[in-house]
């Protein structure tokens, strides 16, 4: 059994000469207090007649019963690791001495992709984006990573739509693009438009879910000014031919907690979806 933050932070204040009541330890909490006393690592000092109050005899002890049951041989590192988002294998095994102990993300990034030349920066150095058919460009270190201000940012949630792009230049006649696609649904597109000036166009699918993506992962976080919503002309049309009713039922909880006539780009999809109960997947584009 893992030893959670709650528990770790609780020990701490321990080492640190407090005593915490026996009340905080919940749960899984409560099991693991036990077997900590049983092992004579904790104890408890009766406060009343029903209250106890924990502490730690002996701090050393304790160390060392967290190195050599639990693997943990620093519990204020532990504890920090705990906390941080970003934390790699090798932050783990100096916590834990356990390279899998929590999940990391392996990869932070995008695939980049486009149909015409693309000359971005990459570390201050020049960098030429230009996939070869079926290939694509990832971009691991996007804080470093900068492209020119006329350059409108992509951001595909399909991927059959990424991959087959130049199969949908009509979409994009007024714009000079470079289409982005997440990696196992990172946060780091959001994260690198924070960084950079650059417009942002979502192409997503027409149903609540996609919607709901667009306003609560972009929209939200990088603000309305710079991102739109990508509305084909024909969008009704193809709502009335190919939308299906299954996708609207399914995903209709994604539109509840939004005021759609604060979101000018994305009122009028709102309304084809309402006014047919369908959604529309963007494969539908492809030419």
């Amino acid at each position: 059994m893992k030893i959670q933050q709650g528990f770790a932070d609780l020990l701490q204040q321990m080492i640190d000469g407090h005593q915490p009541g026996y009340g905080l330890f919940q749960g899984s909490n409560r099991k693991m207090l036990e077997q900590f006393i049983n092992d004579g690592v904790l104890d408890y000092i009766p406060i009343g007649t029903q209250q106890k109050k924990i502490f730690c005899p002996d701090h050393n002890n304790l160390r060392s019963y967290l190195h050599n049951k639990y693997g943990i041989p620093s519990l204020e590192n532990y504890i920090v690791f705990l906390d941080s988002e970003n934390t790699s294998r090798s932050d783990a095994v100096k916590a834990t001495s356990n390279s899998k102990f929590k999940n990391v993300k392996l990869f932070e990034g995008f695939l980049v992709n486009a149909y015409t030349e693309i000359q971005c920066q990459l570390n201050g150095k020049d960098f030429l984006v230009k996939p070869e058919q079926g290939t694509f460009i990832f971009i691991n270190d996007y804080k470093n990573f900068s492209i020119p201000e006329d350059i409108t940012v992509v951001g595909v949630e399909g991927f059959e739509n990424f991959r087959d792009i130049q199969r949908q230049q009509y979409l994009f006649k007024d714009i000079k693009p470079l289409f982005l696609w997440r990696y196992q649904n990172s946060t780091s597109i959001a994260n690198w438009l924070k960084l950079i000036p650059n417009n942002y166009l979502h192409f997503g699918d027409y149903d609540p879910k996609g919607l709901h993506i667009y306003l609560a992962e972009f929209a939200d976080k990088i603000g309305v000014d710079r991102c739109r919503f990508l509305v084909p002309e024909n969008l009704e049309t193809l709502m009335i031919e190919s939308g299906e009713k299954v996708l609207y039922e399914d995903q209709v909880d994604k539109l509840k907690n939004f005021d759609f006539s604060e979101f000018e780009n994305v009122h009028d999809v709102y309304k084809i979806i309402t006014k047919y109960k369908k959604g529309l997947a963007q494969e539908v584009l492809i030419q």
